[in-house]
């Protein structure tokens, strides 16, 4: 098998959600995502810099939200150049956060929460020697 045949393209989590528009505006105007495409009004997909996610209009899955966030669990990690910066444009974006930049052992860090309740990890790892 040649290595192009079996490379990866992206990837793209499928996040269900109750309110098509609603989400579409809040990654659009608030996370800085470009609306990729809009299928029917049932499902989308938003991208930033080649990191994507789908969008299907359907009920979110039922979950305990306050213990998915006190136990600091995400539904996806994103790799970043600068968390620090690209926190200060969610905080003036006024984007919900639930782990405020925060420095940990493997890098800078924060989370934040979209509409239908689903956290986005931002990771910008830390420097290796």
């Amino acid at each position: 098998m040649n290595k192009t045949s079996a490379s990866l393209s992206y990837i793209a989590p499928v996040f269900r959600v109750a309110d098509l528009a609603r989400s579409l505006a809040f990654y659009r105007d608030r996370l800085s995502f470009a609306v990729e495409f809009v299928e029917e009004g049932f499902y989308a997909g938003v991208c930033r810099d080649d990191c994507r996610i789908h969008l299907k209009c359907a009920p979110p899955t039922v979950r305990d939200q306050m213990a998915f966030e006190r136990e600091e669990h995400i539904d996806v990690c994103v790799g970043v150049d600068s968390a620090e910066s690209l926190s200060a444009h969610f905080v003036s974006a006024g984007v919900p956060f639930v782990v405020p930049l925060r420095e940990m052992p493997y890098g800078l860090e924060f989370y934040v929460r979209d509409p239908d309740g689903y956290v986005l990890g931002f990771v910008q790892a830390a420097a290796t020697a």
